[in-house]
């Protein structure tokens, strides 16, 4: 037993050499608006983060690969079909993908649908459509399963919101001037700067503390 997990540690060192030998090679390059990003479909955001989405010349598909919004026709598909690296045929909800990248400009799935992020950064921009559900209606009447009667269909409210994609750990959250706060706290000298200001000049200045943070945090990608 001792001789099994002996040679257990071996091997998982022996991984983590080549794994840190492998990224010490990688070449990084910063990001920047002559940068192009790869298209084709991300299933994770780490997909994104390195710049490795599966190739539209791997998506299973009818539709003309030549036309320029062929992504956005794939993905009005329910699930999507893909050829992995090993020659096997995938399948995968759409729903459960992160995004895609067409024609250079990358889209995030957020709310109703898949969203351009207008400024890559530390601190991604976009702006989507979010479903919120509200109270269903009493006195709501139409078919359902058991034939005409009470039928106590979902309702949505739809509103347009803007959004900041975290690139350090992933998350979502609203753009305003609370959470730009709270992000801010990273730098303190900008952390420092906003806090100074009054409520109605922090609104005013989220857009320009997130080009300082970005300008001052860039992000790379592999090369």
């Amino acid at each position: 037993m001792k001789k099994t997990k002996h040679i257990l540690l071996i091997l998982i060192s022996a991984n983590l050499l080549i794994s840190t030998f492998v990224f010490a090679q990688q070449k990084a390059v910063q990001y920047d608006k002559d940068f192009v990003f790869r298209d084709g479909i991300y299933i994770t955001l780490e997909d994104f983060k390195n710049n490795n989405p599966i190739p539209t010349s791997q998506i299973v598909s009818k539709s003309n690969k030549n036309d320029r919004d062929f992504l956005k026709r794939v993905l009005e598909n329910s699930t999507i079909q893909f050829i992995d690296n090993t020659g096997n045929q995938q399948e995968i909800k759409t729903n459960t993908i992160w995004g895609y990248c067409s024609n250079g400009s990358v889209y995030i799935n957020h709310g109703t649908d898949f969203n351009r992020i207008v400024v890559i950064g530390g601190l991604c921009h976009f702006v989507a459509t979010i479903a919120t559900k509200v109270a269903n209606d009493p006195f709501a009447y139409g078919y359902g399963y058991g034939g005409f009667g009470y039928n106590p269909t979902p309702r949505y409210v739809y509103s347009t919101e803007q959004f900041i994609l975290d690139f350090q750990s992933g998350k979502i959250i609203g753009f305003n001037a609370d959470n730009m706060e709270i992000l801010l706290q990273r730098d303190q000298a900008l952390y420092n700067d906003f806090k100074k200001l009054k409520r109605k000049q922090k609104r005013d200045a989220v857009f320009l503390y997130l080009r300082k943070y970005n300008e001052k945090h860039p992000i790379f990608f592999p090369e």
